[in-house]
């Protein structure tokens, strides 16, 4: 019989939910990081550690250059298709803006959403069940 506590892991959309909302992955809770670029070592809800391995957040760095290279592109593709048939030169001053500015912005969300990309490829395991 299964013990009536334990909670079916949450789907992909939901831990990307939580992710996106810079939640913890394991139980949704807040408070994960001190300040803007500083994320905590471990969940103050539930003790989940973030980094889960040496080089953890390298996925969240390919998180981050993915969104930023597509928030470059779609600030260019809008800029050029408001000023055609001539757009100025200065569009690429807002491509740029965009490279710095996109990064930084989505940075504690890359971290997040990879803990929940990571956790949905590894999850879990639940403790092991100790006879007495």
């Amino acid at each position: 019989m299964p013990d009536a506590t334990a909670r079916a892991a949450p789907g992909f959309g939901a831990l990307l939910w939580r992710g996106l909302r810079k939640k913890c992955a394991v139980c949704g809770g807040g408070r994960l990081f001190d300040g803007w670029l500083t994320m905590k070592e471990r969940c103050p809800t539930c003790g989940f550690t973030f980094e889960r391995e040496d080089g953890f957040f390298l996925g969240a760095f390919v998180v981050n250059a993915a969104v930023t290279e597509l928030g470059i592109l779609l600030v260019l593709v809008a800029s050029v298709a408001l000023t055609l048939p001539d757009p100025p030169l200065y569009l690429l001053a807002a491509g740029l803006t965009a490279a710095v500015v996109v990064p930084i912005a989505t940075y504690p969300f890359s971290k997040t959403v990879w803990s929940a990309i990571d956790l949905a490829m590894h999850p879990l395991e639940p403790p092991a069940k100790t006879e007495l």
